[in-house]
Parts: structure tokens; sequence; C-alpha cells
């Protein structure tokens, strides 16, 4: 017996993208048992953004720690498949596009009737209702219309630069998570069920919040301003010694201020009105900044993180991803772990980033192949014959991965 915190929860996950199939992959690492509907005719979108359907980054990275059920959900068969995977599931989790799973005949109502107790989560862009639910969303996009890709810019560009990094999506996935573990624990003292309407572009709101709080008090629109801070000075990314070499930097005391300039050897500066407080300061920014990187150019980012860290200045190199897996601190708390997966090989995968105590987690099992666990699933959850389970493949129900010549 295992002391996995969800040993013995099982997961139906409809996702694709990023934000259900990322939740799964969570709860999976958890311990629960997540089967991962999918089918050829109907890829998860970001199987196809790789080498091949079985090799994706992006796939393999959100879809680590579960099972793949193949099958074809255009059928009647396939569908009573499903459903009777169902009526064994504690949570069924969907981020289709409004309206999808409701039209295959899986949406909350139908899937209660099933199974009463189930806990139903629905992720999409905008939620469910209301004049956006039924269009289609994606991570970037979400980052513009929730707001939060105005802010991620400097002030002299000429439109919001942020990121192609659709962050919404990882934030939202983990949001989805918090919430699935709530409604587990309503259940486990009421016996109820629960339907979670997630919205994304919430999710991504939510890391602005300070932002909508200074225009509800002060009426006040924050701008970009791109790595500056209004409560402290400096406090930035500047440039160093090397091609595109950069340490971010932080001050926001008036100690830190007067250590920063005496590692710097500009004790001057200490008495100077011009950076006597934060407030001078921030009025000074450009003439305050031109001044340290005329020290940090002279310097290896690593030599300008250690001499101000010594002095207890807030500062850190900007790693690339080289860096980070090489980082000592990184290594030592084993934030990677390396999974190997028949197709893409031996890979580096984040890891958990916490330890329990007294709580096991599961090792991260690798992403699966299209259809990998299909006969599995068929006889251990579903008690279906061998003679059954090659019926449904020569009706083409249910789908096995096909490997390319060469792949074990």
């Amino acid at each position: 017996m295992t002391n996995y915190p969800l040993d013995g929860i099982r997961v139906v996950n409809f996702g694709t993208g990023v934000v259900i199939p990322d939740f799964g992959k969570i709860l999976g690492e958890f311990g629960a048992d997540v089967i991962k509907i999918e089918s050829g005719e109907n890829l998860d979108f970001m199987r196809t953004i790789g080498s091949d359907i079985n090799n994706s980054p992006g796939f393999n990275e959100s879809n680590r720690n579960k099972r793949s059920f193949g099958v074809d959900l255009n059928t009647d068969k396939g569908k009573e498949l499903v459903r009777d995977l169902i009526k064994t599931a504690d949570i069924v989790g969907e981020n289709f596009r409004g309206g999808v799973v409701k039209n295959l005949g899986f949406g909350y109502e139908r899937v209660r009737e099933l199974k009463p107790d189930i806990i139903y989560i629905s992720s999409q862009g905008f939620g469910a209702g209301g004049p956006y639910s039924d269009f289609k969303a994606y991570g970037p996009m979400l980052a513009a219309a929730s707001g939060v890709l105005s802010l991620w810019a400097h002030p002299d560009d000429e439109y919001p630069a942020g990121a192609s990094f659709p962050h919404p999506d990882h934030i939202a996935s983990k949001q989805a998570v918090f919430a699935v573990l709530a409604a587990l624990d309503y259940r486990r003292r009421t016996g109820k069920g629960q339907f979670i309407d997630m919205s994304q572009i919430e999710a991504a709101a939510s890391l602005i919040g300070e932002a909508y709080l200074d225009y509800s008090i002060n009426q006040h629109v924050q701008q970009p301003q791109g790595n500056r801070s209004p409560y402290a000075a400096p406090h930035g990314c500047y440039r160093c010694k090397g091609t595109d070499q950069w340490c971010a930097i932080s001050v926001f005391t008036s100690k830190q201020w007067i250590s920063f300039c005496n590692a710097l050897e500009k004790p001057e500066w200490i008495e100077d009105p011009k950076f006597a407080d934060t407030v001078s300061r921030l009025k000074h920014i450009d003439e305050l900044e031109k001044h340290i990187e005329e020290w940090t150019q002279q310097h290896e980012p690593e030599v300008v993180m250690q001499t101000l860290q010594a002095v207890g200045v807030p500062a850190g190199i900007a790693q690339r991803a080289v860096d980070t897996i090489a980082d000592p601190q990184l290594k030592w708390s084993n934030a990677t772990v390396e999974v190997d997966h028949p197709v893409a090989g031996k890979r580096l995968y984040p890891n958990l980033p916490w330890k329990m105590s007294d709580m096991e987690f599961c090792e991260s099992t690798p992403p699966p192949l299209l259809g990998e666990h299909t006969e599995e699933i068929c006889r251990e959850i579903l008690n279906l014959s061998d003679d059954e389970i090659e019926q449904l493949k020569q009706e083409k129900i249910m789908e096995i991965p096909l490997l390319e010549e060469g792949e074990e």
C-alpha cells in the first residue's frame, strides 16, 4: 500500500493543449490514476507540434503520469466504453471549446447521471456562459485579453511585447488542481460531487490584481514599466560583461542601498541628494541606471550576483535553460527529473517543486504513446475479454500505438 496523496483516485481526462492535460499531470504526480481520452482522428493539437505525434516536447511535458485510452468517440460503442470508464472515476476534466463535450454526450448533466458524486471540472478560455463562452481561446491571446500583456513590456515599446509563452494556461492548470482538491475534501465530508466552471482568463487576470485595485481606488491605469518598480530603486536587469549577459538587482531598503553603494565602492552616492532615498532615486532613475551599468559591464554576471548577495542585496543572474539545468542549488534539490520515453528517449523534465516529510509522491512516468494503455484499461477496468478487445480493434473503435519502423 502506497502513501501517495491521491492513491485510489481516478481521473478521466478529456483535456487538450495545456490546461487540463497539465492539471492531470499534477494529479498523476500525487498518485491518481489519470486516463487521457484521445484518438488519432481528433488529436490533442499539442501532439502535432513535434517530429511526430509521440515526440512533441510540449505534449510530453504536460502529459506525464497518465495513461492513454485511444477510442473513437464518433461511434456509439466508443462512447459506451467511455461511459463505463466514467462510472469508475472520481474526477472528469475537460477544456474543449464550449459545447464540444456536451455534443459528444459527456457534459456535466449526462456524466452526473452516470456517477452522481462525480467532480467535474470544465475550463474554457472565458468560462461557461456569457457572450464569449463559445470562443476558441489560446494562452497568449488570453494574456492579452486579461490585461496581463499590456504590462509585460517596456515603456518605450511600440506595442505590448509580452511573451509567446502561454503563461495563463500554466497558471490555470494549477488553479484547477486547487479547485479539485477542495471539491474532493467537500465530497469526503458531504458525499456530494461538484461542477467546477473555471475561466482561464480570470486565472490570468489574478496575476495583476494590484493593477485592478489601483484603478478601482485611484482611477489610475498602470502602464508598462519594464523591469522597474514603483517601490524600489534600483530595480532592474543590468547588462554585464560578455555577450548578452545580465544580472537582476533590487534595492528596497536604506540598509540595502548603503550596502549596495559600498559594494560598488561608490560611498559618495549615499550622500548625494539625488539618490538619498527611494523617491529621489526613482526621480533620477535613468541617471542612476547608467552609473550602475558602467560598473556591471566590467564584471561577469556571477561576480555581480555574488558581490551583492554577500552584502545582503538581492541579485540574481538572468539564467537561460542551460544555466538553470546546471545551477548547483537546483541540482541539489532535484528540480529536474530524467524520464525515458520509447520515442523521445531520455529527457529532463521539471520535478515536483516541494518535498513533504511523511508523504510519498510517484516517480514521474513517461508521457503515453497514443493509445498505449487502451488494452490494459479495457482488461483492468472495463473487464473486457480478449475476444471483445479484438473485436473492438477490428471495428476500429479503439486504438493502440502504431510505432514507426525501428521503434520498440
